[in-house]
């Protein structure tokens, strides 16, 4: 839009031209717009998301201006909205042949090279428009950085938010996206700070400390997202995701009692989440209330029966009340359901050795090691098998291969030392017992709760005193 037009140009003529607008669509006839009341027209439409409408008042525009390259710009705007990147980009192309002055047309460009993922001319695009006079540069910088981040290009959203920030540090909405995608981008500090910077602006927005929640979480500060979560909901005691987030910020931290109360007042007010329920029934697994947590699984089935979490836990509860049957029943619905899951497997696997099925042990424990081949847990619970059968050559074949993808594992090398000093190869077992030690001294532990004749071993003890020289 002409910028003199646009200045003489007053809100009434604008809300006017727009009903002008509609009424000549719906009564099918044929009526004048000036170039500038047409760019308003598309405009509102487009900020609206009503792409039909825009389509339309720029088809008119084009008809009554032919020539106009502003009217072409909001076509390819409206050309980038459909998803018609190549048409966009051909429309552009050709506008940029008359007028190379007009920073929306390297807006829309940026948009549409943007999208179709090659960043580096997006780029290029964006800082072609911004070298531009343009008006609000902090919300162009804004937008610029929202193209980014929905394009998945997290470090780029920052930096074009950064400089929207600089250019108008009370813009909120920028504050506010600084805050998520430095979160996402795991700038964990960084985002807090922003958030708090919004607060400073307007501290009774219950989203922003929520967000704020979900950071200290992330973070592993569960105190201060639990205090965050309570802000919110203070500002909004309607605000189910904060409460739903509390209960579980304070499982995690270790919390159980206070976290069932808080699931419990969640779902009073939202009885069909069905994770809900999976979640209520872990915190009672974890305070050994077996049946509590059964209930709560089996409701999370009854709402959801390809929960598979539900269905593992109930394998779980079976499993430790020695019902192996049951266990196993419940962990092959777990998997059927969600057969990429190496807990699922290694549950499974460890079930089986326990009924004796050692073929089907054996083939749930190679699956699970597929998926996860740097689970030590995993790799740890398939050697007992063969230890607890006492085939103790297969326990250290396992290990041994385990060793070779996990090279610097402590654990691995502990139990090793205990599987080779069970079957009396000392000189091997002080080898890996050696490297354990270099590895992580502070778990030689591992090895005596295990093999506690180790601790009788002169060559144990030797090296044992050896490293304690070094560490202090």
């Amino acid at each position: 839009m002409n910028e003199d037009a646009r200045d003489n140009f007053e809100e009434d003529d604008f809300q006017e031209a727009v009903a002008r607008f509609k009424k000549m669509v719906k009564s099918h006839t044929s009526k004048y717009f000036d170039v500038y009341e047409v760019e308003g027209i598309v405009d509102h439409f487009l900020e609206d998301g009503r792409i039909k409408l825009a389509k339309k008042a720029v088809e008119a525009g084009l008809r009554l201006h032919p020539s106009s390259v502003s009217i072409k710009i909001r076509k390819a705007q409206v050309l980038l909205h459909e998803g018609k990147l190549e048409e966009c980009l051909e429309l552009l192309e050709l506008a940029e042949q008359i007028e190379t002055n007009n920073p929306d047309l390297y807006l829309t460009k940026g948009g549409a090279l943007n999208l179709l993922g090659d960043v580096e001319k997006a780029v290029e695009a964006f800082d072609m428009a911004l070298s531009m006079p343009i008006d609000d540069p902090d919300e162009t910088l804004y937008n610029i950085g929202i193209s980014f981040g929905q394009a998945g290009e997290t470090n780029l959203a920052i930096k074009y938010l950064e400089k929207a920030h600089q250019e108008n540090p009370k813009n909120e909405i920028v504050l506010y996206e600084l805050g998520y995608y430095c979160d996402k981008d795991a700038r964990f500090d960084e985002s807090i700070d922003y958030y708090n910077k919004y607060l400073d602006i307007d501290p009774f927005n219950h989203s922003v400390w929520y967000n704020i929640g979900i950071t200290y979480n992330r973070m592993g500060k569960f105190e201060k997202a639990i205090e965050a979560y309570d802000y919110s909901l203070v500002l909004n005691q309607d605000f189910l995701h904060a409460l739903f987030n509390k209960a579980n910020a304070m499982a995690n931290n270790n919390q159980f009692s206070e976290a069932i109360e808080c699931y419990k007042e969640y779902l009073a007010l939202d009885k069909e989440n069905d994770d809900a329920y999976c979640y209520l029934a872990e915190c009672y697994l974890n305070t050994d209330k077996y049946s509590d947590a059964l209930l709560n699984y089996q409701e999370a089935i009854r709402l959801n029966e390809s929960n598979s979490s539900a269905w593992y836990g109930s394998g779980l509860i079976m499993w430790s009340e020695g019902e192996l049957a049951d266990a196993l029943i419940f962990f092959k619905k777990a998997i059927s359901i969600e057969d990429d899951n190496p807990d699922f497997w290694s549950m499974a696997a460890k079930v089986h050795a326990e009924l004796n099925e050692i073929k089907e042990a054996v083939k749930s424990f190679d699956r699970a090691i597929k998926l996860d081949p740097e689970n030590i847990d995993i790799w740890l619970s398939y050697s007992e098998m063969y230890y607890d059968l006492e085939d103790t050559d297969k326990a250290i074949d396992v290990l041994k291969k385990a060793a070779k993808i996990n090279k610097s594992n402590a654990y691995l090398n502990y139990r090793l030392t205990a599987y080779l000093l069970d079957k009396n190869e000392e000189l091997e077992a002080v080898c890996h017992f050696e490297k354990a030690l270099k590895i992580d001294y502070s778990k030689q532990n591992e090895l005596f709760e295990f093999y506690p004749e180790a601790s009788k071993i002169e060559s144990i003890k030797k090296l044992i005193s050896q490293y304690q020289t070094t560490k202090f």
